[in-house]
């Protein structure tokens, strides 16, 4: 096999003016090109087709890039790593790899999705090897997750310091928009909002884009710039096997997918969460709010959440409402529960009701006594109005 060839049809000759340290491994993983760039270690002594990533890329899968420490004679060098299959024509013959030594390091959040869970930490290091990439990019997971908010962190993370555009293209546009869209998309992104439930015409003009690469607009023919990004829910995988989704534009968004856990597998990510969106709550009032109290806490902690964080934030918002100020109690959140109790999609609520409200209200009247009085004061004390304190007993006046 000529590697020289093949660095030249695919590489254009370039290697050697790149500023990083860069190896070209054959089919079989060996070493056949090191450029000459400064490094810690030579790269010629690292046996890096062991690595699950170079072999991913030595088998033609895609590009993608991850964290690395090398070690080698010349010392120990902890860096970025990017894989490239190489191809000559059709045929792959390799995997170029650029190592950066001193790789950006970039603070990865995203607005209203604080985490600590090393789950989330796994999400992030993902989202920041795509940023490093031109890869299209589908991020999966379970309504009110705030996958669009993934993707606008993903982009803003790609295109630090530059604005660059971010455009959506939603399940009511037509083929016509969405060519719209990906030239007024520019070098930024094109936003595919959902793409799982988009209608089939608009599936296949997405299938033309994310295949050509091109926009065709009658006999005008443009090049596509833009990044391809897509959210979708956790069903898209069977939805193409059945063929209710096009295969083909499955395989070429799948390239490396961000999956995004729900929030009832990441508990210890509720509390931080709530807390952001108490004060973000608390701003936008000009309540004084300083956090929650410790049985508040256990009872965010202990729901499931089906809606994830869009439920989270609807329900300590509400709460942060009901607050005069200071310490949020339980109380708080039981009045939001019981508001929400009677919408279709309010189960978690419910159960929270069901767990600590009748509790709490029934010890409450044992303190305060269980007459008319008795109950203004219960109902006073857990923030509720008095007709609140009956729904939440479950009983009549």
């Amino acid at each position: 096999m000529d590697y020289r060839q093949a660095e030249q049809d695919l590489l254009l000759g370039i290697l050697e003016a790149l500023p990083c340290p860069t190896a070209l491994l054959n089919r079989d993983g060996q070493t056949v090109y090191v450029n000459e760039r400064p490094s810690p270690v030579s790269l010629e002594e690292i046996d890096l087709s062991n690595l699950p990533e170079v072999r991913t890329a030595l088998e033609g899968v895609s590009q993608t890039a991850f964290r690395i420490e090398l070690r080698g004679s010349g010392g120990t060098a902890p860096g970025l790593m990017e894989a490239y299959p190489v191809k000559s024509g059709d045929v792959l013959v390799g995997a170029l790899l650029l190592f950066r030594p001193d790789p950006v390091s970039e603070e990865l959040s995203a607005d209203a999705l604080p985490t600590v869970s090393e789950a989330m930490v796994s999400v992030w290091e993902r989202v920041q090897r795509l940023a490093l990439l031109k890869t299209p990019a589908l991020i999966i997971g379970e309504p009110g997750l705030g996958k669009t908010d993934f993707a606008k962190a993903l982009h803003r993370i790609a295109h630090k310091g530059q604005n660059r555009p971010f455009v959506t293209v939603r399940a009511n546009s037509t083929p016509e928009a969405l060519r719209d869209a990906a030239l007024e998309a520019g070098n930024g992104t094109l936003f595919c909002h959902r793409i799982d439930t988009w209608s089939l015409v608009l599936m296949r003009e997405a299938t033309n884009l994310y295949t050509s690469r091109h926009i065709v607009r009658g006999l005008d023919v443009k090049p596509l710039t833009a990044r391809l990004m897509a959210t979708a829910e956790p069903g898209i995988a069977e939805k193409a096997k059945r063929g209710e989704f096009p295969e083909d534009l499955y395989s070429r968004m799948n390239i490396m997918p961000v999956f995004l856990p729900p929030l009832r597998d990441r508990r210890e990510d509720i509390v931080p969460a709530a807390a952001s969106y108490a004060s973000a709550r608390a701003n936008a009032t000009g309540k004084d709010v300083q956090g929650f109290a410790e049985e508040a806490r256990e009872m965010l902690s202990r729901q499931d959440w089906p809606r994830n964080t869009a439920e989270l934030r609807e329900t300590v918002e509400a709460a942060v409402d009901a607050c005069p100020g200071g310490i949020i109690l339980a109380s708080y959140l039981m009045g939001a529960a019981v508001q929400k109790s009677n919408e279709p999609s309010a189960g978690s609520l419910r159960k929270m009701r069901a767990a600590y409200g009748r509790d709490h209200a029934r010890a409450m009247l044992n303190i305060h006594g269980n007459t008319v009085e008795g109950k203004r004061k219960a109902a006073a004390e857990m923030g509720v109005s008095l007709s609140t304190l009956y729904r939440i007993l479950g009983s009549k006046r």
